[in-house]
């Protein structure tokens, strides 16, 4: 199958365990745009926390961030944001808030978090994967008041992020949302998180609204990842393949399977499937 362009996931998929892209990735991107394929970021990260070796690498020039909810141009800015409405934000962020819960708020292509809990301890209590620590320690915009920021506007969500103490809370909270929010859509990449967007938003319709603008032909597209936020793009993709570590869900649904994270999947995805 011709394709010509390729999704790809972030944590877990395109960076490896210490969340790097490695050399061998950045060659292979380089080598495949000047065959005429490009290579998309398509993350649940926000624009800026995107390590700067791939915001930085010239032969990239689009990204979808935020699991969907933003795109990003070279040179443009940001071309596509969903936005919640102000009151459904607000609604969400109490409902969250209720809970034992470290949240983060998208915005504007950054992540917020709130100042107090930007640290070791905090990151220990609410359970958050140890090789994102690092990452959110240094890449979370400050806020002192969320509610604050909310009902003054300064915030203007695309996606909230929120990691649970209790796993009981997190179902709790899940039911919740679904009677409460049913016009927002909820996925997960990490096993105690809730990642909240606008309904109709997700990582396979912000690589369908790239395509679109960019008039290219879905089935051209291979989709690459590792987790359950990354079901919708491979629904969408015309070929996808799971990395080795990637989640059961997403390996059943998968055209294949492909190497693991540590092992270049950019210059696997060059020589097995493209």
């Amino acid at each position: 199958m011709e394709i010509s362009l390729v999704a790809v996931d972030m944590d877990g998929t395109l960076l490896n365990d210490n969340s790097a892209v490695s050399r061998e990735n950045l060659a292979a991107i380089r080598r495949l745009s000047e065959k005429g394929i490009m290579t998309v970021p398509v993350t649940g990260r926000t624009y800026y926390e995107i390590p700067e070796a791939v915001r930085k690498e010239e032969c990239i020039r689009y990204f979808v961030f935020s699991n969907g909810s933003g795109i990003y141009e070279k040179g443009k800015g940001i071309l596509y944001s969903s936005v919640m409405p102000r009151e459904t934000a607000i609604g969400i962020f109490n409902l969250l808030n209720s809970y034992e819960t470290y949240i983060e708020i998208y915005s504007g292509g950054y992540p917020w978090a709130d100042t107090g809990k930007i640290n070791e301890e905090c990151f220990e209590y609410y359970k958050i994967n140890p090789r994102f620590r690092t990452v959110i320690a240094h890449s979370r915009k400050r806020a002192d008041d969320f509610s604050a920021m909310l009902e003054t506007e300064a915030l203007k969500p695309e996606l909230f992020d929120a990691f649970f103490r209790s796993m009981q809370e997190r179902e709790n909270c899940l039911e919740a949302l679904a009677g409460r929010f049913p016009q927002e859509q909820v996925v997960s990449s990490m096993g105690n998180n809730l990642e909240i967007m606008n309904k109709g938003t997700n990582k396979g319709t912000g690589l369908q609204k790239l395509c679109s603008l960019l008039s290219l032909d879905m089935q051209k597209t291979l989709a690459l990842g590792d987790s359950k936020n990354d079901i919708h793009m491979f629904q969408v993709a015309g070929i996808s393949y799971a990395v080795s570590n990637a989640c059961d869900a997403l390996k059943a649904i998968a055209t294949g399977t492909a190497c693991s994270n540590n092992e270049h999947i950019m210059e696997y995805a060059e020589k097995n499937i493209l």
